[in-house]
């Protein structure tokens, strides 16, 4: 089979394209096979564009030795060297392209500052990331994110052509991996030379907005999620709206807002230390009227190490089992079982006939279990 001829190499801005078929296979959809094609398969980290073969939907696009493959929607009648008609969704080819080519910007500036490699790239529908060999701290990220929006303010070009064997020679250029196919490069004037397989803009300003969403630790070094072009103003516009809610509700500004926020969470913390401590008094009171006939309790809310006390203090007290679950019928019971005389696993075992998820030993047995109280204190009479 004679490898694919790639017009959105040549022409990344068409939309339509006309192409012979050279292959049809079918399962529960069909899989053509075009002399020519305008979509770009999943290939070097981005998704495969979308769009329409004879007004039938293109599901994926996958390329195997240099052959792509055009996977329709359900079974779709064609022969093999009819012509068809193709269009891209562009919408997404072009958010694509903005996506990328910003990408290139950043991954561009970062391995000129920081001898970093771009070791993972991943551009879907929603989700854009890269991945860098070394560490890169918040203020040096936010000063690299200016740089990169200076860049599509300038407006410079971007190139992308299949250097020949003398100018590749001499070529230095960013890679992701060993290519052996044809090498196609894409490079931004005074700012990046990469290898690249994927349609970008023609100038940076195209880009439109470069934006830095989040950072975390990953494998020795950062992976960043970025977004570029219209899905970066979405993400702006939503960020505005959900900080003029919050205006709103605080009777705050941009200006105040952060004061409002620090004395709410201060606020809280003094009243989570309040409730901590009538939390304290009441589960002692509790603990002392504890005995054979009253060895089990449920409470709607209580902090972790106040049950774990609890349960502890209980135990020392009460001979045979001892137990704290703290939840509702509703939601489910964190439990925590406890005994100094008994094998608390096989309460626990049989708890785990209602569905109880969780582990512990002899002592001490914790979990969750999504039961009514009335069922778990079925269970527990059976064993006593």
């Amino acid at each position: 089979m004679m490898e694919t001829v790639k017009l959105y190499d040549l022409h990344p801005y068409d939309t339509t394209f006309c192409a012979t078929i050279q292959a049809i296979e079918y399962d529960k959809n069909t899989t053509l096979i075009l002399d020519q094609t305008l979509f770009f398969p999943e290939e070097g980290g981005q998704c495969a564009d979308g769009g329409t073969i004879n007004g039938h939907e293109v599901i994926d696009v996958q390329i195997s030795q240099g052959v792509i493959k055009h996977i329709l929607k359900g079974h779709v009648k064609l022969e093999v060297g009819h012509e068809v008609q193709g269009e891209i969704d562009w919408a997404l080819r072009f958010s694509n392209m903005q996506n990328h080519s910003g990408e290139h910007i950043f991954s561009g500036i970062v391995h000129r500052e920081y001898g970093y490699d771009n070791v993972g790239f991943h551009l879907g529908k929603d989700v854009v990331s890269v991945d860098f060999n070394g560490p890169i701290d918040e203020s040096n990220l936010r000063r690299i994110e200016k740089e990169v929006n200076q860049v599509i303010y300038e407006n410079r070009v971007i190139r992308a052509y299949y250097p020949s064997d003398e100018e590749l020679a001499t070529l230095e250029y960013r890679s992701k991996k060993e290519v052996d196919a044809p090498l196609r490069i894409v490079e931004i004037e005074d700012c990046d030379v990469c290898a690249c397989c994927a349609p970008h803009v023609m100038h940076t300003g195209e880009v439109g907005l470069f934006k830095v969403v989040h950072m975390m630790n990953y494998k020795g070094g950062v992976r960043i999620f970025i977004l570029c072009g219209q899905r970066a103003l979405d993400y702006v516009l939503k960020l505005d709206d959900n900080m003029n809610a919050i205006y709103h509700m605080l009777s705050a500004n941009d200006t105040s807002v952060v004061k409002y926020v620090q004395q709410l969470i201060d606020t809280n913390n003094v009243l989570k230390q309040e409730i901590f401590h009538l939390n304290k008094k009441e589960i002692q009171r509790l603990i002392e009227e504890a005995d054979d006939s009253h060895r089990y309790f449920f409470i709607e809310e209580l902090d972790k190490n106040l049950q774990r006390e609890m349960v502890n203090s209980l135990a020392e007290r009460v001979g045979g089992y001892v137990g704290v679950f703290v939840g509702d019928d509703q939601a489910g019971y964190r439990f925590i079982l406890a005994s100094h005389t008994d094998d608390t696993t096989k309460l626990f075992n049989k708890l785990k006939a209602l569905g109880a998820k969780g582990g512990g030993n002899a002592l001490m047995v914790q979990g969750y279990l999504k039961a009514t109280r009335d069922t778990i204190e079925d269970i527990i009479k059976s064993q006593q």
